[in-house]
């Protein structure tokens, strides 16, 4: 007996331009932040051996580590653009309704009235919330498992290559990206 979902009996179905949208979107989101938070992140904590030491020391402390490094180097810069449903001031900025407006997560997470020392990386942070994966009603919905991707990969990284370190300068290291999404398209490692 074949079973119906509520939508097919709505008749409500993606396009098959809404479908590829869909799937597009999920290898991105999906695939290209956690890589980019993988890497960036590893890069972030070699930048940082004391913080590195004490995340060697104690593993139970990653998934705090993983929301800092979401803060200090999220490998998504700005949320996708947003049209002003009404006029606001903000920051000393009017922002007409209708117009366009494109928030920076990098410089909302360094926020000083938000954060002590924002440029400073301190695995021992207590984040309550950070917008690396947005807010609201526009939440990453993919937040828990990129976390729980980032837990395995950088405990793992950590138990199994202890003596990992960076085998190359910063200058020479390369990134990729657009307007929205960075990460490195290599980190030289030695162990």
């Amino acid at each position: 007996m074949a079973m119906q979902s509520d939508a097919d009996a709505e008749g409500d179905r993606l396009s098959e331009t809404e479908l590829l949208s869909m799937v597009s979107l999920l290898i991105v989101a999906g695939h290209e932040t956690t890589s980019n938070l993988i890497g960036s992140g590893m890069l972030t904590l070699l930048e940082h051996p004391e913080q590195l030491k004490k995340l060697k020391a104690d593993l139970s402390l990653v998934p705090r580590a993983i929301e800092e490094l979401l803060r200090f180097a999220g490998p998504v810069l700005t949320a996708i653009p947003r049209l002003a449903t009404e006029e606001v001031d903000l920051g000393g900025q009017h922002i007409s309704r209708g117009d366009i407006v494109i928030c920076a997560l990098t410089s909302a997470n360094c926020d000083e009235s938000r954060f002590t020392h924002p440029s400073e990386l301190d695995l021992m942070r207590s984040i309550d919330r950070h917008l690396a994966f947005g807010y609201g009603i526009h939440t990453c919905l993919g937040a828990p498992l990129a976390r729980l991707e980032g837990e395995i990969a950088f405990t793992t990284l950590l138990q199994r290559v202890p003596g990992l370190r960076l085998n190359t300068s910063r200058e020479t290291l390369s990134w990729h990206g657009a307007l929205n999404v960075r990460g490195l398209t290599g980190l030289p490692v030695a162990f």
